[in-house]
Order: C-alpha cells, then structure tokens, then sequence
C-alpha cells in the first residue's frame, strides 16, 4: 500500500493514523505526524484537516483488540477514533480502533517498527561478563536489525582494559563505540550513530542505560540508580517502554532492564549460526545445507578458530533441549479426581502434592 500524504477532509469520518510513543498501564500516548508518516511509505496514513500537528493523543486499546489477541505495542503504527469533541478542541483523547502491519518487532522489550538496537554494557561496576553479553548480542541479532555495541563507563577503567574489549568485540564482527556518560566521551558519535535511526536500548541493569539517554536527551531527565554495593548489579530504573525525539533527528526508546543471562533467542538450531557475525562469510560452504556446524562431516567452521565457538555450542544444545522439551508427550497416566487427593506420577514420584494444589490422580 502507499503512503497517502493528502490529509482527510472534514466530515471524511472520525480515525486517523497514528505511532505509538509511549505506553504505560492501559494507556497511550499516540503522535500524529505526517512527517513521521512518511518514512513509512507502506502505511496508508490519514490525519485529520485544519488541526495543528504534529500533535499526541491519549488513548486507550478498544477492548476487541484483546478479544482478537492482539496487544499494542510502542512504535506500532495504528487507527484511531476520535470523539466528537476533537472537531472543537484538539488534541483530544482518543481509542485505538486496529494495529497496522509491522516491520519489526520485539517480545522483550515489547517495541516495534524500529531500525536498531544499542546493546549498551559497562566497562566497570559491573564488569562485562563476555557469556552474558554474547547471549545479549544474540538475542539482538536474532531480531534482524542493526546492532551496535556501546561500551559505557569507559573512564572507570584504564586505557588499555577499553582498547581491548574494543579490540575482542572487533573479533567478534562488531565496531563497538566506548562512551562515558560522566565526561561525555563518544557521545557525538553515539548521536551520530542514532541520526535517522528509530532505536531502542538494551542491556542489563546498572550499565548507565538511562544516564546516557540524558546525555543523548538534554531535555528529559530519566530516573538513574547506584549500583548495589552488596549486589555490584544495577537495579531496575525504567519502569515502561517510552520513545523520544532526538535533537539531531531519530527516535530513541528507552526499556526497562532486564537480566541478559537468561533466555534462548528466538531462532531454529539451523538459524543460531547466522546470529554470529564474526563467521557468517564462511556460510554456504559446509557439505551439508542443515550442519549445525557441531561433529558434522564437511563442516566449513570446523577448522575455524574464532572464540565464541564453544558459547555457540553451548547456546545450540539449549535450542535443541528446548526443542525436545516443547515435543515432548505429557507424563502418562493422569487422571481428573475428586478432592483430597494427591498427585503422583511415574516419572515424577519424588514430586507429591497436596490439596492445595492441582488435583490428580494416577491411574
């Protein structure tokens, strides 16, 4: 479908086309802007005639939504209703009629239609941990945008230490930027990295997430937190999704954190290979089409020497577990039975429980 740039007419009806900028609890907040618009020439966008814009409306999900399964993300281009009160005062609330079609989106944190992920680590309190940052790396590639890597804090540590994670990351395909949120070191590249770009931050807790979004952001102050003496972890400052206009143009959503050490990205066993970009030009010339680049004859990586190789086999062992495990036939032999019963099962006799629980019986 094409961009329609023409606004609608008076009297043409009562919707018009809107992005989603910010969510929090049941409640939107929905821009109306042709020239955001038009960087989505697929989206057949129509905004209300003779109303200022751009221009947010406060808006609730129409409960339908719900009932056909689907939930409103920020970045989500939708169709809004307004009431009959905006022909007289506007902006004005509005309800969220239909979610247009996406290009990208993200279960975690719940985004879409953006261009890139900042994956952001710190150098020092806390240390970079390179299993969890792979797997953070992972996950982000794994969503088929463009990633970059900032390392923050990088006046915490000495020359040498930040030239050599820059140099390891390197290795591993990625031109990582080092940064400081404290003297401001990188931060004219990091806004030129985010020039254009629809962004979203991700890393765990405690790496300056929210502190170099107010270097990036000088008219917002977001809430930041000292790291956990007794834990040496960040705690959790970013309560929702929320995008903001850069200075220099661009969108960028601050995300609440979330622990990178957990969680199997969403791909296939065959699909893992091609979220490591320090080997993906050597894929297509294995023997086989499905080697999962483990004990397969005719591999093309096997002689590679390239670090990541045994958190590749590691994270690939868990796909295929979690694979088996989603296949799986449910224990046999359970019944439905009255209560004051307990549970047993042959394959989980150590497991007993009691009336407060579910109520089974085996057979």
């Amino acid at each position: 479908m094409s961009h329609r740039s023409a606004v609608q007419e008076e009297g043409q009806g009562s919707t018009c086309t809107g992005w989603v900028r910010a969510a929090q609890a049941n409640f939107y907040r929905v821009r109306i802007d042709p020239e955001l618009a038009a960087l989505f020439p697929e989206i057949e966008a129509h905004f209300p005639a003779q109303k200022p814009m751009p221009a947010e409306l406060l808006c609730t999900a129409r409960a339908k939504l719900k009932k056909m399964g689907q939930s409103v993300m920020v970045g989500d281009w939708v169709e809004v209703s307004l009431p009959p009160a905006a022909d007289s005062l506007w902006p004005e609330r509005g309800a969220i009629e239909a979610i247009l079609p996406r290009r990208t989106q993200l279960p975690r944190p719940a985004i879409a239609n953006i261009t890139q992920v900042l994956v952001v680590m710190a150098l020092a309190e806390p240390e970079p941990e390179p299993n969890a940052l792979s797997r953070l790396l992972v996950q982000a590639e794994a969503s088929h945008l463009r990633v970059q890597v900032v390392f923050n804090k990088c006046d915490c540590v000495e020359a040498a230490v930040a030239e050599s994670w820059r140099q390891r990351l390197q290795r591993w395909g990625y031109e990582p930027l080092l940064v400081s949120a404290l003297t401001e070191a990188g931060i004219p590249e990091l806004r030129r990295r985010c020039r254009d770009q629809i962004s979203v931050v991700a890393g765990p807790s405690g790496v300056g997430k929210s502190s170099l979004l107010n270097r990036l952001l000088p008219a917002v102050q977001l809430t930041t937190q000292a790291v956990s003496e007794k834990l040496r972890q960040g705690r959790h400052t970013t309560r929702h999704v929320e995008l903001f206009p850069l200075p220099e143009g661009g969108w960028i959503a601050d995300s609440p954190g979330f622990n990178a050490g957990e969680g199997i990205p969403p791909v296939s066993p065959q699909q893992l290979i091609r979220c490591f970009p320090e080997v993906r030009e050597r894929l297509g010339t294995c023997q086989f089409r499905d080697c999962l680049h483990d004990r397969e004859p005719g591999c093309g990586l096997r002689e590679l020497d390239w670090e990541r190789r045994g958190f590749y086999l590691q994270l690939l062992h868990e796909l295929q577990e979690a694979q088996a495990a989603n296949s799986a036939p449910a224990c046999p032999g359970l019944k439905r039975r009255g209560e004051g019963h307990h549970l047993t099962c042959r394959k989980q006799s150590h497991r007993i429980l009691t009336d407060s629980d579910l109520d089974w019986q085996e057979d």
